[in-house]
């Protein structure tokens, strides 16, 4: 009975090899049946179909690295992550089955894991420019950009024309803030494919931070070529009008953004700020509360309304807005600073000085916080401290126009208006554009009875082509106190026939007719003013300060009317970015 086993054994053996190569025949039908499933989308067709080939031959790699892809391409990282183990287990020398490895790791954000598996890849391979390029994927999103850039340029060794490795070069040089070498790179891209919406785009970025203002504005036209419904181009293309000045057609770009995309939080924010460059106030405030509407916790939009409405001079409303930003983002500097001018604007300089104390500690580098110190100062009459504050705010910025403007303000004060004379003519001769450095220089000649210089002063092309509104009140101002009060009248009578529905030119209206000690004409302007805009403050405090000299002498008049035209003679502005 014993003798008849070998003969046995010989039979199955023989058997095994007869029906092997059926087997293995029928699994790789299978697996053609399932690559042509994975080919037409049909991924869960194709896993069974790999999954019948693997009943088959489980030994064989190819149908569990296949499974793995498309299990993948069903979302299930984890499920394609294990097939693709089996795979390398039977096929540990198989390139491909580390780099797809890899990606699922990666889609993961398992970044240290997907690296090693993309290293064993090029250890197999060292030409596979996707394992080259998705390495230097990894160590981007690691922030270390520059063995990101060697693993791209070896990838653009092997294949320099590949496209997708200088886009990757050239984002990995943007993020490092190398900027010109990020344009290079994008160039190159983009003459391996030049409807690369994406990589005009980006080199538009790049183009935009070197301040290449025109290249970026045609970058953006061309990704918008490519790829017309592409929001995000659309605002930074208004971003870059904007800086050109060019207000209107970036106002047509942030609107075509946001036909697109109306949650583009953005696009509002960037209208918002130039619709107050173009003093559009209620404008500008609508389009910040639509972001407001999208992120109510946004500590800087908060502090755009509140700058918005300290140029309408609707301070309590400002001050609200300042806390609300300063409530969401206590280190948001600008916010405190806002909220301390809100304060001295109603005058309520003790507390503003509070404010700024606060700042001055938080951040003492910040120029616009000793300004702000000085000015509650020179409200409570410590003028000497002010100028040490104005001096500390000068330290830090040179050509700060607030400082220099409020120091020679001080020296009027202190009876020296020859110094502040000379001060201010130092500080235009640095910065001849400056408004309000020209406006304080008007203001010194009155006071030294030269009222032709200040009158040159306001004629001047450079006041008349950068602000004709404030131009209008200062010479009307200077008109009066040269005892010419019809010509100063005269110069609203035409302006208020063409724009009608504007509350700040009736309040200006009313300063001037203050100033000549028309108290009811100014109090009918005034309320005029509110009528129109009746959240305004600062007008209300006009109203309020005309009201309280009913029973004085009508000489009392001028004096106090003198002293509220001064609190508006200027407002400063400062270029958004």
């Amino acid at each position: 009975m014993t003798a008849s086993r070998p003969v046995h054994l010989f039979i199955i053996l023989a058997l095994m090899l007869l029906v092997m190569p059926v087997l293995s025949s029928q699994s790789d039908d299978l697996i053609s049946d399932g690559n042509a499933f994975y080919s037409q989308g049909m991924y869960s067709e194709a896993i069974e179909a790999f999954e019948r080939a693997i009943e088959l031959d489980p030994s064989n790699a190819a149908p569990w690295y296949n499974k793995g892809v498309s299990l993948y391409k069903l979302g299930q990282v984890d499920e394609a992550i294990a097939s693709y183990e089996v795979a390398i287990g039977l096929d540990p020398r198989n390139s491909d089955y580390w780099y797809n490895k890899g990606n699922a790791l990666y889609s993961k954000n398992l970044l240290n894991e997907a690296y090693a598996a993309y290293d064993v890849a090029i250890q197999l391979d060292p030409y596979d420019v996707q394992a080259w390029m998705a390495k230097g994927n990894v160590l981007s999103d690691q922030q270390q950009y520059e063995e990101a850039i060697r693993a791209y340029d070896a990838a653009i060794q092997i294949d320099p024309d590949n496209e997708e490795t200088w886009f990757a070069k050239g984002n990995a040089h943007y993020n490092q803030g190398n900027f010109q070498e990020a344009v290079s790179a994008y160039e190159i891209a983009l003459q391996k494919d030049s409807k690369d919406s994406k990589a005009w785009y980006n080199k538009g970025n790049a183009q935009y931070n070197l301040d290449n203002l025109q290249d970026a504005l045609k970058s953006y036209e061309m990704a918008l070529t490519y790829n017309p419904k592409d929001a995000v181009a659309f605002t930074n293309k208004g971003m870059a009008l904007a800086d050109l000045e060019r207000y209107e057609d970036a106002i047509d770009a942030y609107e075509d953004a946001l036909s697109i995309d109306p949650q583009d939080l953005k696009a509002w924010t960037s209208l918002g700020q130039v619709f107050t460059t173009l003093k559009r106030y209620e404008d500008a405030v609508k389009a910040f509360q639509m972001a407001l509407k999208l992120n109510k916790t946004d500590s800087t939009v908060w502090k755009s309304i509140g700058d918005v409405l300290m140029l309408e001079k609707r301070y309590d409303e400002a001050l609200a807005a300042y806390e609300q930003a300063i409530a969401l983002n206590r280190n948001d500097f600008s916010a405190w600073v806002g909220k301390g001018n809100a304060l001295y604007g109603l005058s309520r300089s003790k507390e503003g000085l509070a404010v700024f104390e606060i700042t001055c500690t938080m951040n003492p580098q910040y120029a616009p916080a000793w300004v702000g110190k000085g000015n509650c100062l020179s409200g409570l009459g410590r003028i000497q401290e002010a100028d040490i504050a104005y001096e500390a705010a000068l330290q830090l910025d040179p050509r700060n126009s607030q400082a220099l403007a409020a120091k020679s303000r001080n020296l009027v004060t202190l009876g020296d208006p020859e110094t502040a004379l000379t001060s201010l003519e130092l500080a235009i001769s640095a910065d001849p554009t400056n408004i309000a450095l020209q406006g304080r220089m008007a203001e010194i000649y009155e006071k030294l009875g030269r009222y032709q210089d200040a009158l040159d002063v306001w004629d001047s092309e450079v006041l008349n082509t950068s602000d004709p509104d404030l131009v209008r009140k200062g010479k009307a101002t200077t008109l009066v106190r040269a005892g010419r009060e019809s010509e100063a009248l005269a110069l609203y009578h035409d302006i208020l026939v063409k724009r009608p529905n504007s509350g700040m030119l009736y309040e200006q209206y009313g300063d001037i007719l203050a100033l000549t000690g028309n108290r009811e004409g100014a109090e009918d302007a005034y309320r005029k003013a509110m009528d129109i805009q009746p959240n305004l403050t600062g007008i209300l405090l006009k109203i309020q300060a005309l009201e309280s000299i009913q029973k004085e002498t009508p000489l009392s008049i001028i004096p106090i009317a003198g002293a509220l035209c001064l609190s508006t003679a200027f407002f400063f502005r400062r270029k958004q970015h």
